[in-house]
């Protein structure tokens, strides 16, 4: 790679495309470009070139507006890059946005040295050179400036010794990892405007707090159940009891999958098998952080308990014999572990993380 300055992430806004690629046609439009475009395919990145459009002596309005749309730019620099002056005003315009924070530059070193690009040395200075002919010293200093600072961002450094299905395979992951980091960074602040905006807070809030108190009262007529049942001395009514009992704690486990259903599509987490526990994580960060309180995964997994230990019940109460667990307190540990949890219930992450 290239030296190790970072970008600027780009703002929250509706992008048309994910990666818009700058290159100098005649030396990669056919091999380097339509195999990355393989490569982005694979990984769902959607990728613009600029190859279909027509080119003259200023950049077009299109082109701009493209690049303004993009979340990351690829500059894919060759030895004859600098030979076009559209690739060099193109690379402004990129620049220009990155300045801004509306893009992600990514320079790929192809076939050439970063220090000639910086430079404007070698086969790559003499391009640059020759379209400089006719210009003024003030567009011929911006160009160069341009050029020297493309090569300060982080990237990568192809040589036809290397492999290139590897080169590719890199430039996807990188590509794909910082995308999966903006989404995760938008989605934070769609939350956090959420949070500040009173109506849609209440709303989502009152139907959370709804949700979570119907859980409570089901646990609760699921403690008099049990414990009615208990006292029941006639073995033809203990089983009604016990279909009563695990119904309503199917009912229970469906609303809390619900609620952590509804919770996981608004942090857009996902599920990933890792050790030690396969669990859902946030896309930031190469899904290092778990998604989830420790108490919210400890309610879920004891109204699951909760199901199991009613139809353990039930199936031993339909053959005439009393169940191996008395399940008369648990409804009641569980809806006042609920009321609890919600009540003192953190977010997952903070602004400042």
């Amino acid at each position: 790679m290239a030296s190790s300055s970072s970008s600027s992430s780009p703002s929250p806004c509706t992008l048309s495309y994910n990666a818009f690629t700058s290159f100098h046609g005649p030396d990669v439009g056919k091999t380097f470009i339509s195999h990355l475009h393989k490569q982005f395919t694979s990984n769902r990145i959607t990728m613009f070139d600029d190859e279909g459009i027509e080119r003259g002596h200023t950049i077009d309005p299109a082109l701009t507006q493209v690049i303004r749309e993009s979340t990351i730019s690829i500059v894919v620099l060759t030895k004859n890059y600098a030979s076009s002056s559209w690739c060099l005003d193109g690379l402004l315009e990129i620049l220009k946005c990155r300045q801004a924070g509306k893009l992600i530059v990514m320079p790929v070193f192809y076939g050439v040295r970063p220090n000639d690009v910086q430079r404007q040395t070698g086969d790559f200075g003499k391009g640059f050179e020759k379209t400089c002919r006719g210009k003024t010293i003030k567009e011929k200093g911006r160009w160069s400036q341009a050029l020297n600072k493309v090569c300060s961002l982080k990237g990568f450094i192809f040589s036809p010794r290397d492999d290139e299905s590897e080169l590719f395979e890199k430039i996807g992951r990188e590509v794909t990892g910082i995308l999966q980091r903006i989404e995760y960074l938008i989605a934070r602040e769609v939350t956090d405007l959420n949070t500040l905006n009173p109506k849609i807070s209440t709303n989502k809030s009152r139907c959370s707090i709804d949700l979570v108190f119907l859980v409570v009262i089901i646990n609760l007529l699921l403690e008099i159940t049990s414990a009615v049942a208990d006292q029941l001395s006639s073995s033809t009514r203990k089983p009604y009891f016990a279909r009563i009992s695990l119904v309503m704690s199917i009912l229970s486990l469906i609303l809390t999958i619900i609620d952590f259903t509804d919770k996981i599509r608004v942090h857009k987490v996902h599920f990933r098998c890792k050790l030690p526990i396969p669990w859902f994580y946030y896309p930031a960060r190469d899904y290092s952080t778990r998604f989830g309180s420790s108490t919210d995964n400890i309610l879920l997994f004891c109204v699951a308990g909760q199901l199991i230990v009613s139809a353990i019940n039930l199936s031993f109460t339909e053959r005439g014999r009393d169940g191996p667990i008395k399940v008369s307190v648990w409804p009641l540990v569980f809806a006042i572990g609920i009321v609890v949890s919600k009540f003192t219930e953190k977010p997952p992450i903070s602004k400042n993380n």
